[in-house]
């Protein structure tokens, strides 16, 4: 008689979040998005004279901040299908007050790194997306709706889902990290060639503080914190 192979004798593995192609579609997307939004930057700095001016850049701010909410709404269709839900890819709770002023914290810590490695004497931070901050009031209103969303969208699509889907696949925390931050940095290639290594870096940092805390919620604050006060209060310094 053949002995049955003992459960417990296999090895384990951990189940996607979602369908692979749904994951490489998401990729698709926004690599695709961000080779788009490259062409534009190179065209405008080829023909400057036919730039759009300033003053219309909230309709470009708005398209950017529709986009973020419809990866999201991507996300989810495709964590649905696993019966993930979006709470359990941001992770954490706050239970007490103490929470709060903790991911706060550690939100102004990893801020100040940020801040820290953006000196152009430690890795050689650029302003190539100078032509992409707000100029004048009505721009920088429109900016901070901007900011809060891409501080819970891009965490929750990079450091949450594509993390979380990175780690089912390879089984290696590290790689998930490292993975989704190169998805990140290539998908910043609007900004420039050279500003993608330090982005990569910047998913890097938050990737490793989302593993380390097992929750966005802190990286949220910190990414909404940075877009906010780093570019319309201290983008001068």
């Amino acid at each position: 008689m053949a002995a049955h192979a003992n459960p417990a004798s296999r090895p384990s593995s951990r189940p996607l979040i979602a369908p692979a192609w749904h994951t490489i579609g998401l990729i698709a997307i926004f690599v695709g998005l961000s080779v788009v939004g490259g062409f534009f930057q190179h065209a405008a700095k080829q023909h400057p004279q036919a730039a759009v001016p300033s003053a219309n850049a909230v309709p470009g701010y708005v398209s950017v901040l529709i986009s973020e909410w419809l990866l999201v709404l991507y996300v989810r269709a495709g964590v649905h299908k696993r019966g993930v839900r979006l709470r359990d890819l941001v992770g954490g709770r706050w239970a007490s007050p103490k929470d709060v002023v903790k991911d706060i914290a550690l939100a102004a810590a990893l801020w100040a790194l940020w801040t820290f490695l953006q000196n152009p004497h430690i890795l050689g931070g650029t302003n190539a997306a100078q032509g992409l901050l707000p100029q004048g009031l009505l721009e920088s209103l429109v900016w901070i709706p901007l900011a809060l969303s891409a501080g819970f969208c891009e965490e929750l699509v990079f450091r949450g889902y594509l993390q979380k889907q990175f780690q089912a696949v390879t089984g290696n925390a590290g790689l998930a990290v490292l993975f989704q931050a190169i998805v990140f940095g290539v998908g910043h290639l609007y900004e420039g060639i050279a500003p993608v290594g330090l982005i990569t870096l910047y998913g890097v940092l938050f990737g490793l503080l989302a593993v380390w805390r097992k929750s966005l919620r802190p990286g949220m604050i910190a990414h909404a914190w940075s877009d906010i006060f780093g570019v319309i209060i201290f983008r001068g310094m």
